[in-house]
């Protein structure tokens, strides 16, 4: 991957990750510690794990190494589903900042991880992008699991304006 690929794939998670907020919005408080899938994490921790490597990753690649406190849960200090939204936006603006600095160098270098396997910078960011959309999906079966119907997974437009489709300049 080089900048430029980073930059689509980015773009793109930006607009999903506005649909995923959208989603996050429709968490009523007293079903923050649900299950609603027996033998899975609940409804906070699943969002929690959605951004931990979102977070994470970008600053790793600037870095060039990816530590266990680069991915810590936080799981633990939701109370609201307001607490879930803050995380959330929170988590994207930290990886938003990684990426707005990362160059080729640092796409195509190898990252050495806390858990004994190396990437490439790009490779890394491959994976938060794979993790958010596998567990935004997850996310999904939980809503409707709880009764709650998730917004529509391509509705882009729909989502607060930092997070809608940007103009084609091409």
């Amino acid at each position: 991957m080089d900048r430029q690929g980073l930059s689509a794939m980015w773009d793109q998670l930006r607009q999903i990750h506005g649909v995923t907020m959208r989603a996050i919005e429709r968490i009523p408080a007293d079903q923050m510690d649900a299950h609603p899938i027996p033998n899975m994490r609940s409804v906070k921790e699943l969002v929690d794990h959605m951004y931990v490597y979102l977070r994470g990753f970008p600053g790793a690649v600037l870095r060039g190494e990816l530590r266990e406190e680069d991915t810590p849960t936080h799981f633990h200090e939701f109370k609201t589903p307001r607490d879930l939204l803050v995380y959330a936006r929170e988590s994207f603006r930290i990886a938003d900042q990684a990426v707005a600095q990362l160059q080729d160098k640092h796409l195509e270098q190898t990252v050495p991880t806390f858990f004994g396997k190396e990437y490439s910078g790009g490779g890394l960011l491959q994976i938060a992008y794979d993790e958010h959309l596998h567990h935004r999906g997850q996310f999904y079966a939980y809503l409707r699991a709880l009764g709650i119907e998730p917004p529509f997974i391509w509705s882009f437009e729909e989502n607060a304006p930092e997070y809608q489709p940007r103009a084609e300049t091409w």
